[in-house]
């Protein structure tokens, strides 16, 4: 859709596309719970909505490859056993909606991982980690808002669903803990485990190109989606 407009709401970036058939709207909202809950305050109430798609990244927690699709069922918040910010209970996603996700998958043929995905508080590095989280919350998948997102459009009545892209798979870890970029008080550490371990590019590198394929299949995804979404309107 072309002539997209990009604005900010309460400090929340978004990009914008619209003609005489639908509103788009695509929403920045960072790293992690408390990111993803206060763009949805800032930006739910701006006009009604049709629908909320989270997306993004996820890291399997069962078999894939790099860029499979992933169109989850239903949302668990690994988080809200510890604080309590969340309802620990399924936030399940809208079956329509979820239908129609499938069905462009089907028409590029691509692997979906569905079931349950759950969203976590931290940076999963260890594929150790990711294994164990898996076979506790019985997950095939894992991020850190779509619970988030999922909670504020259900409060507002808003149908929801993930699409989201592999971009790391279980059996393996990530280069180092990036948990250490997220936090301040940590940061430069992070920087000096980089500098003393200069092996540790092509890791990175490797990771880049991931990232790069399953940003690149969600592009697709989106392509069709929106295109078969307004030939049936």
């Amino acid at each position: 859709m072309p002539g997209s407009r990009v604005e900010r709401v309460k400090g929340v970036k978004w990009r914008w596309w619209a003609n005489a058939s639908c509103f788009v709207a695509v929403i920045q909202t960072g790293v992690g719970l408390a990111k993803a809950q206060a763009a949805c305050e800032a930006v739910f109430d701006k006009r009604p909505w049709t629908v909320c798609i989270a997306s993004g990244f996820a890291g399997a927690l069962v078999p894939s490859q790099i860029g499979d699709l992933v169109i989850p069922e239903q949302v668990v918040c690994q988080e809200s056993i510890i604080t309590g910010s969340f309802p620990h209970a399924s936030i399940f996603c809208s079956a329509l909606y979820r239908q129609k996700a499938w069905h462009t998958a089907h028409l590029s043929e691509d692997t979906v991982l569905s079931g349950r995905l759950v969203t976590v508080g931290n940076i999963v590095w260890l594929a150790r980690d990711k294994q164990a989280i898996g076979r506790a919350c019985e997950a095939s998948s894992l991020d850190m808002e779509s619970a988030a997102i999922g909670t504020m459009a259900a409060r507002r009545g808003i149908p929801f669903f993930v699409v989201r892209s592999v971009s790391d798979r279980v059996e393996e870890d990530l280069p180092l803990d990036l948990n250490l970029f997220c936090r301040s008080s940590t940061f430069f550490q992070g920087v000096w485990a980089v500098a003393k371990t200069p092996g540790i590019w092509p890791a990175f590198n490797r990771l880049r190109r991931q990232k790069n394929v399953a940003s690149t299949r969600l592009t697709q995804f989106f392509a069709t989606f929106f295109s078969v979404a307004e030939n049936s309107a």
